[in-house]
């Protein structure tokens, strides 16, 4: 499909909604970004996305089967046994208002000093890792190694796992996030309280886990075979442990102490996909627990492919790189609600085979 064509159909599909989309950026505004950006702009300042609080709330009594944009009748879609792939040009010729025109007028912009390796093939960039253990911190700025950050919570699990690992092929990835915890949110910040920790692909948020407790949170929790399809609950622990309720989880890299890449890339990120999510009436705030949380996380690998965006839902954990805000309507669109991975985003998955096919099956 030809430039001039494709964004012939994008304009003549989207001039009807572009009072609904936020206004474009004009040119002297992209030049003051980046020269802020030149500045080196104070890391507090980076980071314009506010703290997300997913306290548990009750469910609206709306359901999410409005949530396509198509149809009034479809939710989410369960994920077949292999994974259905879709490109960007297929997109276009389906809907051509989930792709832009090439320059986009309507969506923000990375300065363009942030170097993107755009170059190296994104497939297989992902390292095997057999959980995912996401610490709830409720905030986004992190120490520059969270596993040598002592006396935080991720340091100690860290060092943890780092004895009692008997096979040392299995990989557990640990990662925090500016989700709060679910319970006394104000108390997210002091670790030695205990936080929420979301276990992928055990589908659990375990709740109460402090520094003092790591031990019994790795006996109950990660000793176990990664593909029983039932955590063992043994009596004796003090932790409270639920089904993770959302719909779709969506984890976007924003560390900026360890990569100034994914630190622009990653609020910029998480703003527009709050925003479309909340037009869709996908977020939390619309749907409750039965919505879409998106979260910043602390590295997850492939800085120089930011941003780097992480989709779970319904069993399937898609990983995604080079992802700018142009993306951000076919991501929700094809892989939040049909489950659909985007060839050309496409990093990789939890035990990916050797034909980048995941074998998972929560």
């Amino acid at each position: 499909m030809s430039t001039v064509f494709r964004n012939k159909m994008i304009d003549n599909c989207c001039s009807s909604v572009q009072s609904s989309l936020s206004p474009p950026i004009l040119s002297a505004e992209k030049s003051t970004t980046e020269n802020v950006y030149n500045r080196k702009m104070s890391i507090s300042s980076l980071n314009t996305s506010p703290s997300n609080n997913t306290s548990i709330n009750p469910s609206p009594s709306n359901s999410f089967a409005s949530l396509s944009s198509k149809s009034s009748t479809t939710s989410l879609k369960e994920p077949k046994k292999s994974t259905a792939t879709i490109s960007i040009e297929e997109i276009t010729s389906e809907n051509p208002c989930l792709t832009c025109q090439s320059p986009c007028s309507i969506h923000p912009s990375y300065p363009s000093n942030l170097k993107i390796n755009h170059e190296a093939n994104l497939g297989g960039t992902v390292q095997p890792h057999a959980r995912h253990i996401i610490i709830s911190t409720g905030k986004s700025d992190w120490n520059k190694v969270i596993e040598l950050d002592s006396g935080n919570l991720s340091a100690v699990l860290y060092e943890y796992l780092q004895k009692k690992r008997d096979n040392k092929d299995t990989k557990i990835l640990i990662t925090n996030s500016n989700r709060q915890n679910s319970t006394l949110p104000f108390l997210t910040f002091f670790s030695f309280f205990g936080n929420d920790i979301l276990i992928y692909p055990d589908n659990l948020i375990v709740r109460n886990v402090s520094t003092g407790k790591v031990e019994e949170f790795y006996d109950q929790f990660l000793s176990n075979e990664i593909n029983k399809k039932e955590i063992v609950k043994n009596e004796g622990y003090n932790f409270s442990t639920e089904r993770i309720p959302y719909k779709a989880v969506i984890l976007i890299c924003g560390h900026k102490r360890r990569d100034m890449r994914c630190g622009v890339a990653g609020p910029i990120l998480k703003n527009e996909f709050e925003k479309v999510l909340k037009e869709k009436r996908m977020d939390l705030n619309s749907m409750g627990n039965q919505g879409v949380p998106v979260y910043l996380t602390s590295h997850v690998g492939g800085h120089q492919f930011a941003g780097n965006v992480i989709v779970y839902r319904n069993g399937q954990g898609i990983w995604y790189g080079r992802v700018t805000p142009c993306h951000i309507q076919m991501i929700i669109n094809k892989t939040v609600i049909e489950g659909k991975i985007i060839k050309e985003l496409h990093r990789g998955s939890m035990f990916d085979d050797k034909n980048g096919q995941s074998t998972l099956d929560w």
